[in-house]
């Protein structure tokens, strides 16, 4: 992760851009943070609109909270009622581009 004081630089966007390939890169402003350039390459529109959405943050937290105090069906319960085949858990390792 890199920190650029704005008042101390003369990169361009493009410039912070090449950083972000990188890292994150936190542009501060009288030594706060106030925005972040992360490098989206390999990410689809619809992936970055839903992890930058609020109300869709707050959708999933609620229905985690009521899974974890009502109870529900486990999405392997409903592919064996359904009587699919079990989806392989999946991989946790970051894919090579």
């Amino acid at each position: 992760m890199k920190v650029i004081p704005l008042e101390k630089t003369a990169l361009t966007l493009p410039d912070v851009a090449e950083l972000a390939k990188d890292g994150t890169v936190i542009l501060t402003q009288d030594g706060k943070p106030l925005a972040a350039v992360k490098n989206l390459s390999g990410s689809d529109w619809e992936s970055v609109a839903l992890a930058n959405s609020r109300q869709f943050r707050a959708l999933i937290e609620e229905s985690r909270r009521s899974y974890r105090e009502q109870g529900g069906i486990s999405a392997e319960e409903v592919r064996r009622q359904l009587g699919l085949k079990a989806q392989p858990a999946p991989s946790r390792r970051k894919k090579k581009s």
